[in-house]
């Protein structure tokens, strides 16, 4: 695969994966009833929009340091006795958003973008 490919690949699959990740964060906790505060939980990833929609590599690499809380608080639901079939999909987006943003953001700086 060339370089662009990757660029072209990592880049799409970071947007789908960081917007699916704040819709599971959204549904998640709606769907486990929890109480309002808990509604603000995706607002940190919420402040990575603009940079991500302006494909700004350092908002890649902050947003991957950000993504890692997220990371370990999907882990910490699963080891709990209740976890719930979206804390798995919250694992896995977290872990492709992390995986896909740095790929890009390597390229990104591969090519001198």
């Amino acid at each position: 695969m060339t370089t662009e490919r990757v660029l072209y690949v990592t880049r799409h699959l970071t947007h789908t994966s960081y917007f699916g990740l704040l819709a599971v964060l959204i549904i998640n906790t709606m769907v486990q009833g929890a109480p309002w505060v808990f509604y603000l939980w995706p607002v940190p990833l919420m402040i990575f929009i603009p940079g991500l929609l302006r494909d700004s590599t350092r908002t890649l690499i902050w947003m991957c340091f950000v993504v890692l809380l997220y990371f370990y608080m999907a882990i910490d639901n699963l080891a709990g006795s209740r976890a719930h079939p979206l804390d798995h999909a919250e694992l896995v987006l977290t872990a492709i958003l992390f995986s896909s943003a740095m790929i890009w953001a390597r390229c990104k700086q591969k090519l001198g973008l």
